[in-house]
């Protein structure tokens, strides 16, 4: 008898114990759970700063809004048919747009002036309301800067005036003026050739040239608008031009009287 209880107790004890030790384990189990479901305040933090440093470096590699690098296929079709239009009043003679007048042969020659002033201006407003300056105008702008049509190359020299610094323009440009009899033409290219430091020696001797040898208007526009180019470096070239000149001469006046200007200024 005495062996059953002590059989019965035995039992009991370890079901009462098989009990406890299941719960701790459910406990211990559904803990582990919790921490591997919850990050903890350093796990929390370093996900933040790494999504937020995601965020940052987006940004900062993000390619801001830019204008427009090309010129759309709209705008080089109708610049094209414009410079097909060049081309043909360069013809007019022969091909009808400006026929030879033979009572009026001064005629033509204007009504061909005429025609390419208007479609370079054209091509100049196209670009200015795009904001694109490429090579393909400077390389139009260039061939009418040596145009021998005044109102053309004044046209051309605008349309230099506007677009980036371009050498190779310059260059045609400071040729043309060497022997120009057009005083509007000369005053507007002066103000252009100005922003061209790198040609300013080429662009000294060619106003020293026009002062000695050029026509009586351009020579006397180059007397007075020299004021504005001269500095201490180039002031005493143009002061023995000035005591070389003709006294006499509406060129020397006006070229002694824009020195004295200059120097009254400093």
């Amino acid at each position: 008898m005495l062996k059953k209880v002590i059989l019965g107790v035995t039992v009991l004890f370890f079901i009462v114990a098989f009990y406890y030790l299941s719960a701790d384990i459910k406990g211990d189990s559904a803990e582990l759970t919790v921490q591997k479901s919850l990050p903890n305040s350093d796990q929390a933090s370093a996900s933040v700063n790494a999504a937020r440093q995601t965020t940052e470096t987006k940004k900062e590699t993000q390619t801001p809004p830019s204008t427009k690098t090309s010129l759309s296929s709209s705008f080089l079709h109708q610049r094209q048919q414009l410079l097909a239009q060049l081309d043909e009043i360069e013809d007019c003679e022969n091909n009808g747009l400006c026929p030879f007048n033979e009572q009026d042969p001064k005629q033509s020659l204007f009504q061909q002036e005429t025609m390419l002033v208007n479609a370079l201006k054209n091509l100049q407003k196209m670009h200015q309301k795009e904001e694109q300056y490429d090579e393909t105008l400077a390389e139009v702008t260039g061939k009418y800067l040596s145009s021998p049509l005044g109102r053309v190359q004044y046209q051309a020299i605008n349309m230099m005036a506007q677009q980036p610094n371009n050498q190779n323009n310059a260059n045609i440009l400071l040729s043309a003026l060497s022997d120009s009899y057009d005083s509007k033409v000369m005053a507007s290219a002066m103000e252009v050739l100005a922003e061209y430091p790198e040609q300013q020696q080429h662009y000294e001797n060619m106003l020293i040239q026009t002062l000695t040898t050029g026509s009586f208007y351009v020579s006397r526009t180059v007397a007075k608008e020299v004021r504005h180019i001269l500095t201490t470096d180039n002031i005493a070239k143009f002061e023995d031009l000035a005591q070389a000149l003709p006294a006499n001469t509406a060129k020397a006046k006006i070229l002694k009287a824009s020195i004295a200007d200059f120097k009254a200024s400093q």
